[in-house]
Order: C-alpha cells, then sequence, then structure tokens
C-alpha cells in the first residue's frame, strides 16, 4: 500500500499548477517556472521628451508565466509621445539542468502616428553570442513575435533584452514582454498526460491489492 500512496503523491505533484511569482526587476528576485531559474537581473533607463516612461527601473516588473511558455513576463507603461524616446536595458541569467534549445519573444507594442516599439533580444553563452531576435510594431508594419532556435542545448545563458518606444510624431507604446524558454524536459501536456497514466496505474494497483486480500481472506 505504500507503494500505491508514493504513485498517487508522484500523480498529483505532475498535475498541479505551477506557482507564478512577480518582483520588480531593481529586487534582483529569483525566479523559478518550469525547471527555469532566473536570476542576476539588472537595468538602465535613458529617455528624453515631454513624455517617457518609466522614469526608473523600480517601475518595471517581472513575474512567471506559462502560457504561451515557461518563461518570465517584463511589464511597465512603455510609452513616448511626440519628441519622446524611452529606452530601457534589461539583463539577466537563465539556466536549466534540461538544457535550453530555443528562446522566444513576444510583445504587445502598439504606434499611433509616425512612431515605433521595439524589443531587441540577444542571446549569450558565456562570452560567445548565439542568438538575437526583434519585435517591433510601426508604420512599416508589426510583428509581435520571434523565435530563436539555438544550435544546441545550454545550461546557463544570458539574456540582454532592448526595450524602445519612440515618438516622431505619435505615440509608442509596450505593456508586456514575453521571455520563453524550449527545453529538453518533458512539455506540461506530457506531464500531465503521465501523471493520469500513474494514477490510472495507482487505482488499478490499489483494485489488485483489494481483490486479492479479498481471496486471501476467503481461504483463510
Amino acid at each position: 500500500m505504500k507503494f500505491v500512496k508514493s504513485i498517487l503523491v508522484a500523480a498529483a505533484g505532475c498535475l498541479l499548477p505551477l506557482a507564478i511569482q512577480a518582483a520588480p526587476v531593481t529586487t534582483n528576485p529569483s525566479l523559478s517556472i518550469g525547471g527555469l531559474n532566473f536570476s542576476g537581473f539588472t537595468c538602465s533607463i535613458t529617455n528624453h521628451g515631454p513624455l517617457a516612461d518609466p522614469d526608473h527601473c523600480r517601475d518595471i516588473n517581472v513575474n512567471t508565466i506559462t502560457i504561451p511558455g515557461n518563461g518570465i513576463e517584463i511589464s511597465s507603461g512603455f510609452t513616448a509621445a511626440a519628441f519622446s524616446f524611452d529606452d530601457a536595458v534589461i539583463g539577466y541569467h537563465v539556466s536549466s539542468a534540461s538544457g535550453i534549445n530555443s528562446v522566444g519573444l513576444d510583445f504587445n507594442g502598439t504606434f499611433l502616428g509616425l512612431a515605433i516599439s521595439s524589443v531587441t533580444e540577444t542571446v549569450y553563452s558565456g562570452e560567445n553570442r548565439v542568438g538575437m531576435a526583434k519585435v517591433s510594431c510601426s508604420p512599416f508594419g508589426c510583428n509581435e513575435t520571434d523565435n530563436i532556435v539555438l544550435d544546441g542545448s545550454y545550461d546557463d545563458l544570458y539574456i540582454r533584452k532592448d526595450i524602445n518606444v519612440s515618438g516622431a510624431f505619435g505615440v509608442a507604446q509596450i505593456s508586456t514582454i514575453d521571455q520563453t524558454f524550449g527545453t529538453d524536459a518533458p512539455e506540461p501536456a506530457s506531464l500531465a498526460l503521465f501523471g493520469s497514466g500513474l494514477l490510472g496505474a495507482a487505482f488499478w494497483l490499489r483494485r489488485r491489492v483489494k481483490l486479492d486480500a479479498g481471496k486471501t481472506g476467503t481461504l483463510a
């Protein structure tokens, strides 16, 4: 029976939702989600103009996400009106014992008039640049997602994210930027399926144990 209980506990762990964490970038939080660990946050802001936000890195928040994938979301009221710009550079380390094989970037940048919102991401392994992605929205068009397929699996990466809103003769805005990572670990859906299988096996074993116990009682 102890073996059956162990299987039930393991199955429940596979099916439980992952905890969501949130913190300002300036607190240099240590966040974890889906086997990914985030730490070593840095931030700097350069801005100019009558309406250019945020002014301080403490106004930029980071939290873990599971949709559209495991990763983090950076959020703030990035805004630049006419004759204004705001540029925030955020860096951090991400590690995974399972190995990271892809890096995804997604944002909700908008513009009005002649303006542009963009995020440029550079991925480093040690001192070597192993990938770059960019999303942008302007009068020339909008691409909201980009993805880097790495040439292998990396246990530790450094991410440098350049967030820019520039309002030449208009307004540019960004409120959320999602960063997701593909790893060699099983996907959540696979874990859920595995957990369901464990539950089925546990119930079958429990039923078998009861039947065997009943037969033993009859013979006795």
